[in-house]
């Protein structure tokens, strides 16, 4: 069995680059897709350094970088499988959706950790923003010629919606009660 050399790897790799550069150079860049992207990744900052009080906005980052991180892993991840693609990019320097994960995603998170400390509460807001973001935010992505589907289904998206943000404050929690003990003793 023959495989391709390290060498013809890097080759084809350096060649997808400059594709994708001048793809999004022709393509992407100053379209209104292009705008909107921009849009959707200044506005929801402005509005979380608006909503979140300043004494929140440490352990709200903590928390929203987390998410963010996860996100955009679990977008890379989607993409090299095949499961989904983004027609349009804000920057050319990754395949995933920036604007989404780095902004949309975790601020909405980040508000409804801060308005809604009980766990109750805070589910009900998660799964608000699932629907959202899975059953609303995606299909209009799609319909605007952003975001392709491959094998992938909205309704896949929405447990991890729900799931994702659990688990951060769980660990988030942890992080700080330990943190408080240590700091009482």
């Amino acid at each position: 069995m023959t495989y391709p050399s390290f060498g013809e790897i890097l080759d084809l790799q350096y060649k997808l680059v400059d594709f994708r550069k001048r793809y999004w150079i022709e393509h992407d860049l100053f379209t209104w897709q292009w705008w909107l992207l921009l849009f959707m990744f200044i506005v929801p900052w402005i509005i979380w350094y608006k909503v979140i009080p300043k004494e929140k906005k440490a352990e709200g980052l903590s928390y929203g970088l987390l998410l963010a991180a996860l996100a955009s892993q679990l977008d890379e991840l989607g993409i090299n499988l095949g499961a989904w693609a983004y027609l349009y990019q804000l920057t050319q320097l990754n395949k995933g959706l920036n604007p989404y994960n780095f902004s949309f995603i975790p601020v909405a998170y980040m508000i409804v950790y801060y308005y809604f400390p009980k766990w109750k509460h805070f589910i009900i807001g998660n799964v608000g923003i699932a629907v959202l973001a899975a059953f609303i935010t995606e299909p209009i992505l799609t319909k605007m010629g952003i975001y392709k589907t491959f094998y992938w289904k909205s309704m896949y998206s929405f447990p991890i919606y729900i799931l994702l943000p659990i688990i951060f404050r769980f660990l988030l929690y942890y992080i700080l009660e330990n943190n408080k003990r240590e700091n009482a003793t």
